[in-house]
C-alpha cells in the first residue's frame, strides 16, 4: 500500500485528432515517432490502424491523423502547444498543410504514470499477497517489456491468467521478445 501511495502521474499530455480533407501521401509512415519538433512527439495516421478512422477515410477520401504530445508544462497554454503540435505535423508531412481540418478532438489528460528512476519495484505487481486479487493497467510491473498500452493490456491477460490457473482453467500464451541476448558473452 505504501509503494503504490509512492506512485505519482507524468505531466500534461495532449492527443489531438484531425479529420482531413484530403489524404496523406501514401508513402508516409502510418506511425512515427518524432524528435526535435516542438511540442510533437508522434503522429499516427489512423486510418492504417483503425476500422472507424479506415471507413471515414474511404468514404470521404480524407485522412485522419493524431498528434501526441507528452509532458506538456502544467502551465502551459493549452492553445498554443495545439496549434504548434499542428504546426510541426505539418513539417513532418507537409502536405497537410493544404488539407482543410473538417473536424478535430483535443484531449487533455494528465493521467498516464511516471516512471521514475528507481521506482521499478514501487509499481505493484500483477500478483499479490491474496491470491483472489489482481492487479492489472498501464501502471504494473509485468516483468516483459511493454509500455503504456501494451503493459495495461498484458497485465490485463496476466492477471486474467493468474485468476484462470486458480480454477484450473488454461490461460492465454503470451509471447514476446527475447528478454537475454543471442550470445552468452553478451548476457
Amino acid at each position: 500500500r505504501a509503494s503504490i501511495g509512492r506512485l505519482r502521474s507524468a505531466p500534461p499530455f495532449l492527443v489531438s485528432r484531425l479529420w482531413l480533407d484530403r489524404p496523406v501521401a501514401r508513402d508516409r509512415p502510418g506511425f512515427l515517432g518524432t524528435s526535435g519538433y516542438g511540442p510533437l512527439d508522434n503522429v499516427s495516421v489512423l486510418e492504417r490502424w483503425e476500422g472507424e478512422a479506415a471507413r471515414w477515410a474511404r468514404r470521404t477520401g480524407g485522412s485522419v491523423l493524431e498528434l501526441h504530445a507528452y509532458a506538456v508544462s502544467p502551465d502551459a497554454d493549452r492553445a498554443a502547444v495545439q496549434a504548434e503540435a499542428l504546426r510541426q505535423a505539418h513539417r513532418v508531412y507537409p502536405e497537410t498543410r493544404d488539407a482543410r481540418i473538417v473536424d478535430e478532438r483535443h484531449e487533455w489528460r494528465a493521467d498516464c504514470p511516471m516512471f521514475p528512476v528507481g521506482g521499478y519495484r514501487d509499481r505493484p505487481g500483477v500478483r499479490g499477497p491474496d491470491p483472489a486479487v489482481t492487479v492489472a493497467g498501464d501502471m504494473v510491473r509485468t516483468g516483459l517489456p511493454v509500455a503504456l498500452m501494451e503493459r495495461a493490456v498484458t497485465s490485463g491477460f496476466l492477471a486474467a491468467n493468474a485468476h484462470l490457473e486458480r480454477w484450473g482453467v488454461r490461460g492465454q500464451t503470451l509471447w514476446t521478445v527475447p528478454r537475454t541476448g543471442r550470445s552468452p558473452v553478451l548476457r
